[in-house]
Parts: structure tokens; C-alpha cells; sequence
């Protein structure tokens, strides 16, 4: 049976590899139904709430969420607020931060674009990318039609973005009832998630030994870089699993 047997995985002529097919766009909706949204919407009820403690009015809290879009750099604002930071401070740390998002961006492009895509397009569609879209879209993209992948992507990171301001909004008021234990948990969800889905995804034998030591060298780098132990641990765990691939399974040709 050949792929034109089923009609989802093949790319209709019609769009000529340079229309997008919007059909998918209530598929990507319908996403946020799945388990890494709800993990996600989760996260943003604790930042609800962090919000609201650190004086942030409701407007201002609802504005932040679809503007800045990602949870990280949510909490950055928000410790700066808390510690009298001005905003002409606060803006660069915020790009700073953001920065990790660029290589994100650049390895989904390619599974997103068409030969033709306009480069605004892709622009206007990289402010979703965020580590719970990125990991499930690069995940689903191998099943969906070219022409399909940019809607589906852009349906699924603009119901995240609502889901999660609505959330956040939501328990604004309602956060003084939240235990603590409760609040600190949900913030972790969402780097547990990602952690859990690079495994799942990677196709690599270097990627799971980065992960592995990622993990093993964060905790050693705190005692001696704590303000960068995880961009620490990181690069030395990037760098050691790189080392042990090219030397043991490069040559045997595993991956």
C-alpha cells in the first residue's frame, strides 16, 4: 500500500508547496485537550497567583501572559518587581532569557516552512514558540502534511496562550487559598514534562547521555557556579556526551 492510500499524509497538490492548509488549525486547537497543555495551563494557575502576591495588578497580569510567553521569564519579571527592579532592567534580562527560544526556533522552521513561505509568516509565528509547543509539534510533525504544520502549530500555541491567561486570571483571586507546597509543585509540571518529552523524542544515543548528565553534573555545578549552574551543567554535560558519542558509537555507526 503506497502513502496515497491515506489522505492525511500526503501533501495535496492544490497548495503546490506554497498555500497553507488551515484545515489544521482546529486540529491544533483541539490540542489543548492533550496532556502537555493541561500540564502547561496547570503552571500558569501557580504564576496566577505568584502575581497577585507580588502586586501585579490583573490587567497588567493578563497583558504579561500572551507578551512575554514563557513561564520563565514570567517569574524573571515578577522577582524583579518584587526586588524594586525597574523596568528599563528588567526588559533586557527578559531578552536575555528569551535567547534560549532562538535555537528552538531554528530547528522547528524547517518543519514548519514551504519552499515559498513568507519570511513575516515565520516571524509572526516564532513569538508561540515555547517548550510545550515546540517539544509536541516536532513530535506530531512527522504525521502531518507539510502544507498542514505551520496552521496545526499556530492553532495549538494560540489556544495555549488563551487557555493559559484564562487560568491565570482565573485563580488571581482565588490564590490566597492555595497552600505553598501546592503553588511550588505546579512550577515544576512543566520543566518535568519537557525533561520527560526530550527523552521520548530523542533519536540520538548523545542526546540521552547529554540529558542523563545534564541532570547528574546541575546539582555538582550549584556548589560551584550557583547562579549558572543549569547553563553550567548543560554545556558540560553537552560537551561530555558529544565526547563519549564521536569516541564509542560514531565509528560502530549506532546512533
Amino acid at each position: 500500500m503506497t502513502d496515497n492510500a491515506n489522505p492525511l499524509k500526503v501533501e495535496s497538490p492544490e497548495f503546490g508547496g506554497s498555500v497553507y492548509d488551515w484545515s489544521w488549525f482546529r486540529t491544533g486547537m483541539r490540542q489543548i485537550l492533550s496532556l502537555p497543555a493541561l500540564i502547561l495551563v496547570s503552571g500558569f494557575i501557580g504564576f496566577g497567583g505568584l502575581a497577585r502576591e507580588s502586586g501585579v495588578s490583573v490587567w497588567e497580569m493578563i497583558y504579561m501572559v500572551p507578551a512575554i510567553w514563557a513561564l520563565p521569564s514570567h517569574l524573571l519579571v515578577i522577582a524583579g518587581i518584587g526586588a524594586g527592579a525597574s523596568l528599563v532592567t528588567l526588559a533586557p534580562a527578559v531578552i536575555l532569557a528569551s535567547v534560549r527560544m532562538m535555537p528552538m526556533t531554528m530547528a522547528l522552521v524547517p518543519d514548519i516552512r514551504l519552499p515559498r513561505s513568507k519570511t513575516w509568516h515565520l516571524l509572526a509565528v516564532s513569538h508561540l514558540v515555547a517548550i510545550t509547543a515546540w517539544v509536541h509539534v516536532l513530535q506530531r510533525a512527522p504525521d502531518i502534511p507539510r502544507a498542514g504544520r505551520l496552521p496545526y502549530f499556530v492553532g495549538f500555541g494560540v489556544m495555549l496562550v488563551m487557555s493559559s491567561t484564562l487560568a491565570a486570571t482565573l485563580v488571581y483571586e482565588a490564590a490566597a487559598s492555595f497552600p505553598p507546597i501546592v503553588m511550588a509543585g505546579l512550577y515544576f509540571i512543566t520543566p518535568i514534562y519537557f525533561a520527560t518529552s526530550l527523552w521520548n523524542s530523542s533519536r540520538y544515543r548523545a542526546e540521552h547521555i547529554a540529558l542523563g548528565l545534564g541532570f547528574a553534573l546541575g546539582p555538582a555545578m550549584a556548589m560551584i557556579l550557583p547562579e549558572a549552574n543549569i547553563l553550567a551543567g548543560g554545556i558540560a554535560g553537552g560537551i561530555l556526551a558529544y565526547g563519549i558519542h564521536r569516541m564509542f558509537f560514531s565509528q560502530s555507526g549506532k546512533r
